[in-house]
């Protein structure tokens, strides 16, 4: 495979044009799952590129769903990784490990406003309470029902920097894969709480349930290796829906 990649074919950032090829790669079944992917060193021989670039190759990939660490500290093919990539390309990508969205479903309703941020979502995002910010809700189903609610905030330099996520429309790979795309930069610390609680008017009615319903509330905050928010998400999902996340265990 010839490499193809100069700096002169931005506005597509390096290190996404490579992304872009692995993904090719892995779409033909050239790569399968458990493969193992180039490393840093030789990423840097075959596309002349630096090792921050290489780096991020890697955390793109990660953060996509399409490659996972394995012993030995090689980068493998995830589990799945075609699938993901023919669902992107049909619209109804399914959820990369690392992402807010619900497993198991597609993005079946997308809305996006600037609106006015609550007391905790303005404190989270480092903003004046009652300032506007950019929310963005994705209702996620199966067949033909609503599993899931995802409301997501932005700081106003993130939704600058990533004007897609102000558009009313599903982004194949997940909000997290887009953001690492635009901003160059991608999740390195994730906090995680979660509650049981009720659903109000506006929840009951995206999910099709009783008011009062239980539900679990899941927020989470995605920050990058210099502690900046690059997201911050509600979930909510109904009683009897469950939620299965991936996590990856690393030496150190």
């Amino acid at each position: 495979m010839g490499t193809g990649i100069t700096e002169l074919d931005r506005p597509v950032p390096l290190y996404m044009q490579i992304v872009r090829q692995l993904r090719a790669q892995i779409a033909s079944g050239e790569l399968r799952d458990g493969d193992r992917l180039p490393s840093q060193r030789e990423m840097m021989a075959r596309w002349h590129v630096s090792m921050q670039t290489a780096s991020k190759v890697i955390g793109a990939m990660k953060t996509e769903g399409l490659a996972v660490p394995s012993v030995g500290r090689d980068t493998i093919v995830a589990s799945g990784a075609a699938a993901r990539i023919a669902a992107a390309a049909r619209g109804t990508a399914h959820a990369p490990v690392g992402s807010a969205s619900v497993p198991s479903a597609k993005v079946i309703a997308v809305s996006a406003t600037r609106t006015a941020a609550p007391g905790h979502v303005a404190e989270i995002l480092g903003i004046p309470s009652g300032r506007r910010a950019l929310r963005r809700t994705e209702t996620y189903g199966d067949d033909g029902r609503a599993t899931g609610v995802v409301t997501a905030w932005y700081t106003p330099a993130v939704a600058e920097q990533a004007p897609r996520l102000a558009e009313p429309e599903p982004l194949p790979a997940g909000t997290l894969a887009y953001i690492t795309e635009a901003t160059a930069t991608r999740p390195a610390r994730v906090h995680e709480e979660h509650a049981a609680s009720v659903a109000d008017d506006d929840t009951a009615a995206a999910l099709g349930i009783p008011r009062g319903s239980p539900v679990l509330v899941t927020r989470t905050q995605y920050h990058d290796a210099d502690g900046k928010l690059l997201q911050y998400t509600e979930t909510i999902t109904p009683a009897g829906r469950w939620r299965a996340q991936d996590y990856v265990v690393t030496r150190n």
